[in-house]
């Protein structure tokens, strides 16, 4: 069950600004079921956040997105958001994203393209994200071939599996 990077995803925007912090996105220590957390997330920037996001929903944030604790993204994924697209993203966010098959992707100038509300599409395959309503497009970051082989497989651990049962098919001694 791995994230399909070769479909174009396509959902009403939620906009933020820079510096969107861990503690907002994933407020553990407040909520600890997450069932409380898909109640909770991110209110502290949008409060009406946790009660209108909808299932194909995309997250359009600025500079350093999931900047503080190694807290993963997970109730986002939770609550139907389809991908987030930031300007940058904290490294540890994003390879705690990458390990949970978290679709995100970074995309210099995407606060610039679209508003609030409007209709985004991140067609990763062609490399752009796309506004149909204005017509502006920037470039997407893409991602080396094994961090797409850990989206499409499900995640890290799940990478790591398939990898080392093809190996011990083969009659490989699967590296650790």
């Amino acid at each position: 069950m791995g994230f399909d990077l070769n479909r174009v995803i396509r959902g009403r925007v939620w906009k933020f600004g820079d510096s969107i912090e861990t503690d907002a996105i994933n407020p553990y220590y407040r909520y600890p079921t997450m069932e409380e957390l898909k109640q909770h997330t991110m209110e502290a920037y949008r409060p009406e956040f946790p009660l209108q996001v909808k299932s194909g929903d995309i997250m359009v944030a600025g500079r350093n997105f999931g900047c503080g604790s190694s807290r993963p993204g997970l109730v986002l994924r939770e609550v139907g958001v389809a991908a987030i697209v930031a300007e940058s993203v904290s490294r540890l966010f994003l390879r705690n994203s990458i390990s949970r098959a978290i679709p995100i992707f970074v995309a210099p100038g995407v606060t610039g393209i679209v508003e609030d509300g409007e209709t985004l599409e991140v067609d990763y395959p062609q490399g752009v994200v796309h506004n149909p309503a204005s017509g502006k497009s920037v470039t997407v970051r893409k991602f080396p071939p094994m961090i797409e082989q850990i989206f499409e497989c499900g995640g890290l651990p799940e990478f790591a599996r398939e990898r080392y049962l093809r190996e011990a098919a083969l009659g490989k001694r699967p590296k650790a």
